[in-house]
């Protein structure tokens, strides 16, 4: 046990500093029964048994005393981090009221006027005794909260010399609870100044308690010369003991390297998705051909042989014509069938580029829906790469799919700009538009799959809509890759 802590199941104590016999005979025996009662009759001889064990929950302290007055006396027990948080009551004939202004602007918590009257002095006893027990509690309630707290507690006095840790602190710092009470605060914190300054500026400048809404995130040092990252809370709080700053730190530690790991996965991800695209897009480019130039070859020859066989055996054979001609409109709607799997597989039109293949796009919207759409375009750039064009074309295909679906538009707007380095298209509707943060909790495969195939290619897709006001699908993409990186 400290030697300065009382039994806590021993009366509470009472120091009585007077130099006057009879007052002292008289206190102690009103208190005594309740009280353990201790008696000092000078100054001098009062702060000696205050800073002794056990330490007196309240001092009565008489003003006019030789030697050294009770304001004094008051003064030094202020001074000292024992002794400063015991409740004093001053004790005079003095009843002045520039004498008990004095006396609670040296830190006393009463004032009691001599001759005495015991039933006050009783009760105002009572009193200071039952806040000072209540202030210990709360005290100490807080002391465990910072102590036991699974985060890391720095405060620091006004010069940012640190006065009070946790657990948490020493164990992440490495210094012993002895070492931080002897340091300064920008020894762990270099950049806490800045931090702390733009607290104190808040609370100059807002009625509210000065607390910063952001969590910076700080390098912290350890005793052993490593760092570590931590989110930090500032915070000011003015006391009887002056102006206090409180740092409370989270070692982010473990979040940056779960977010580095988990970007890297999502990367991993993301570039595995690129393959399997662009394998796809080869399976199609490649099925597309085997259409078009296989099955394509043979039901041409296939028409060709259909329409010989009139002229061969037509006089010959009774109907031939006829079947014929209903088998030729047959194998037309198979030619036909073909080419229309060859293009949705892959258009013609994007060998020749991006912009052709939206063209013919939009020519294909506008002839399946009585939709006016426009497409535009703006600047110039090099030749965009095919998985590019494939991936963007792939964009605009499906807005264009959804517009015909379910947005009731009148008219489609399609922009292509060209900034430097960079793609960017926007595809706007007039339509009945929707809730985008309620179609995202859905998460419907056409919005998620335009939006894995913009940050396939290293871009973003954003979109713009609300009920009755339309919607605007904006897509962003870099001519480069761009990788994502969480930085240390």
């Amino acid at each position: 046990m400290n030697p300065l802590q009382k039994d806590q199941t021993s009366k509470p104590v009472v120091l009585v500093v007077d130099d006057t016999p009879e007052i002292l005979t008289l206190i102690h025996t009103l208190l005594r029964d309740t009280y353990q009662v201790k008696s000092a009759n000078s100054g001098k001889k009062g702060l000696q048994i205050a800073q002794s064990a056990p330490v007196p929950d309240l001092i009565l302290l008489d003003i006019m005393m030789p030697e050294m007055d009770g304001y004094e006396v008051c003064i030094q027990l202020k001074e000292n981090p024992r002794t400063r948080d015991i409740p004093v009551i001053f004790l005079t004939a003095r009843s002045e009221i520039e004498n008990e202004e004095r006396g609670f602007a040296l830190g006393a918590m009463d004032y009691v006027t001599k001759p005495i009257g015991p039933s006050v002095l009783l009760a105002r006893v009572k009193t200071q005794i039952a806040v000072h027990a209540q202030r210990r509690s709360l005290e100490g309630m807080f002391k465990d909260v910072i102590e036991f707290a699974p985060v890391i507690f720095v405060i620091a006095d006004e010069d940012l010399n640190i006065v009070q840790t946790n657990a948490q602190a020493e164990q992440h710092f490495g210094y012993s609870g002895k070492e931080l009470g002897e340091m300064n605060l920008k020894a762990l914190l270099p950049q806490s100044l800045k931090y702390l300054q733009a607290v104190t500026l808040h609370s100059d400048n807002s009625a509210s308690e000065g607390k910063v809404d952001a969590n910076p995130e700080l390098t912290c040092f350890r005793k052993d010369g490593t760092s570590f990252p931590g989110s930090a809370t500032f915070s000011r709080l003015e006391t009887l003991h002056g102006l206090l700053h409180t740092v409370v730190l989270v070692n982010v530690t473990d979040k940056k390297q779960t977010l580095k790991r988990l970007s890297e996965s999502q990367n991993s991800l993301r570039e595995l998705a690129a393959i399997n695209e662009s394998a796809r897009e080869n399976e199609r480019k490649t099925m597309a051909r085997e259409v078009h130039d296989e099955l394509g070859q043979v039901m041409t020859a296939l028409r060709m042989g259909l329409s010989l066989m009139p002229m061969q055996f037509g006089s010959e054979i009774p109907g031939l014509v006829e079947n014929v001609d209903a088998m030729k409109v047959l194998v037309d709607r198979a030619i036909k069938g073909v080419r229309n799997i060859a293009t949705v597989l892959r258009p013609e039109a994007l060998n020749l580029g991006l912009i052709p293949a939206l063209e013919w796009l939009r020519d294909e919207f506008l002839r399946h829906n009585k939709v006016r759409c426009s497409l535009e375009f703006q600047g110039f750039t090099e030749p965009i790469d095919e998985t590019r064009a494939m991936l963007i074309y792939r964009i605009v295909q499906e807005s264009l799919t959804n517009i015909s679906r379910y947005a009731k538009a009148t008219e489609v707007k399609i922009m292509v700009n060209f900034p430097p380095q960079g793609i960017d298209v926007s595809i706007s509707d007039d339509g009945c538009g929707f809730d985008p943060g309620e179609i995202l909790i859905k998460k419907t495969f056409g919005l998620m799959g335009m939006r894995e195939r913009a940050l396939t290619l290293g871009g973003d897709l954003t979109i713009h809509s609300g009920s009755g006001r339309g919607t605007t699908i904006a897509v962003k993409v870099p001519l480069k890759p761009v990788t994502t990186e969480v930085t240390e």
